[in-house]
């Protein structure tokens, strides 16, 4: 469930998120239905590349979920909760997993934080899109229960062939939405107007907030300087990203991860303010930079800006850009989200207590000998193996060190390297990150040797 289809006209980041992930699981031969509100001119029943699309109002969807609930194995919610005590059928309830693509806003009022504090406390598993975010999530929201992270994919990792623009050139493709906060970045434009002369902002998509901020791009100051698109087709985003020389991410709350991986894979660095999610998408000072306020925008865009200007730093940005987005695909996304369907199935039909899930934010990070293996189906499913470079890795999710240990001595595995994992591990998967991009090691590996 969602608020929109991928082919609703107000489609977002989200929809394409859940586009990209249940795709890859149809053609692996899952059965998917996607139910949403109506959309105008849409009709109510659609099929599009193997996802069947039911279009209703609320009280349609509702009814859809009672009637057909217990034919489903697990509803992924990207509502907002709106599926809370549903769907129950055929004599059985059906798991539901909240897909929380950004962090919602606490409630304002005493009944809404009253309605909070309630779904804060249900033990349904959740999906957050980083690491940072689910932080919010526990620390803003102190919802409980399983939150796994599943950050999501970006195409494949493209070189723009010299095609960049000649001036200083800033390419937002975003959602007008309140949340994505874009009047932070205009306000802060005729600053960096003014330092560089011939700036040119191109903000590209729609949504309710367009025309109060048409209104904003009219201040004399912004003249010459930014240009609102509208929503813009595949081909009109691909030749933009190629004249880019930087994207923006004011938003709050952690949505825009999608968007500036798209922006890396086209070799386009970032600037984003700190905010959950967002700046976990950004390698500071070699995938773009991050502003810890909205006062220090403005010379945190001019000062890169000029820096972007030699092209020798532009090209190295760009190539470090380029490997940064290749850690992420949407293969690996619709992977782990396959395996938290699959682990809360089997924990929705056993008795068996969630023995790792209460320490659902712990996760170790193994390294196999040489020559090291994993026996198949001996993991749980929301563990993550990937062998390259002729070294496996493994991330064992809700497991501290002595778990991992007694996980490695479980499968007889001797030699191995273990530690808790950290944030680039759960971002951007166990697989070290090249020299380009990885960060100082905070924490020395332990030696695990059962013999």
């Amino acid at each position: 469930m969602s608020r929109y289809d991928i082919r609703h006209p107000h489609a977002g980041d989200a929809e394409r998120y859940l586009y990209e992930i249940t795709r890859h699981w149809v053609a692996a031969g899952t059965e998917v239905t996607w139910v949403t509100p109506g959309a105008p001119d849409a009709p109510t029943a659609q099929t599009l590349d193997g996802i069947r699309l039911y279009r209703a109002g609320p009280l349609g969807t509702v009814a859809r979920l009672a009637r057909d609930g217990g034919r489903f194995d697990v509803v992924l919610d990207a509502t907002g909760g709106s599926t809370d005590g549903l769907p129950r059928g055929a004599g059985r309830s059906v798991p539901v997993i909240e897909v929380l693509h950004r962090v919602p806003r606490q409630p304002a009022g005493r009944l809404g934080r009253f309605l909070a504090g309630r779904r804060s406390r249900t033990e349904r598993a959740r999906v957050a899109l980083s690491p940072s975010a689910r932080h919010d999530l526990r620390r803003r929201h102190r919802l409980q229960g399983p939150i796994f992270v599943v950050p999501p994919g970006t195409p494949a990792p493209t070189r723009a062939g010299g095609e960049r623009a000649a001036v200083p050139t800033i390419v937002v493709d975003v959602d007008l939405v309140a949340e994505e906060r874009v009047d932070l970045l205009l306000g802060a434009l005729p600053a960096v107007a003014a330092a560089l002369p011939g700036l040119r902002v191109e903000i590209l998509g729609t949504g309710p907030d367009r025309d109060r901020l048409r209104r904003l791009t009219g201040d004399a100051r912004l003249a010459g300087t930014v240009t609102l698109h509208g929503r813009a087709t595949d081909d009109d985003r691909d030749r933009w990203w190629r004249r880019a020389w930087l994207t923006v991410s004011t938003a709050d709350g952690g949505g825009c991860g999608s968007r500036l991986l798209t922006a890396a894979a086209y070799g386009v660095p970032s600037v984003v303010l700190a905010t959950s999610g967002a700046r976990d998408f950004v390698r500071a000072g070699r995938t773009g930079q991050v502003a810890e306020s909205c006062d220090q925008l403005p010379a945190t865009l001019t000062g890169y800006l000029t820096d972007l200007r030699d092209e020798e730093v532009a090209d190295r940005a760009a190539e470090t850009c380029r490997s940064w987005a290749g850690r992420f695909t949407w293969e690996r996304s619709a992977a782990l989200l396959a395996g938290v369907v699959e682990h809360e199935i089997r924990v929705a039909g056993s008795d068996l207590a969630r023995r790792r899930s209460a320490r659902s934010d712990i996760a170790t990070l193994v390294r196999l000998p040489e020559g090291g293996s994993v026996p198949a189906g001996s993991l749980r499913p929301t563990d993550e193996v990937v062998a390259a470079d002729g070294q496996v890795s493994v991330l064992l999710n809700g497991c501290d060190e002595v778990d991992a240990v007694g996980v490695l001595a479980r499968l007889g595995i001797t030699g191995a390297r273990l530690r808790l994992a950290g944030h680039d591990d759960l971002l951007a998967g166990p697989h070290p990150l090249p020299p380009a991009l990885a960060g100082p090691s905070h924490r020395r590996p332990l030696a695990y040797d059962r013999g």
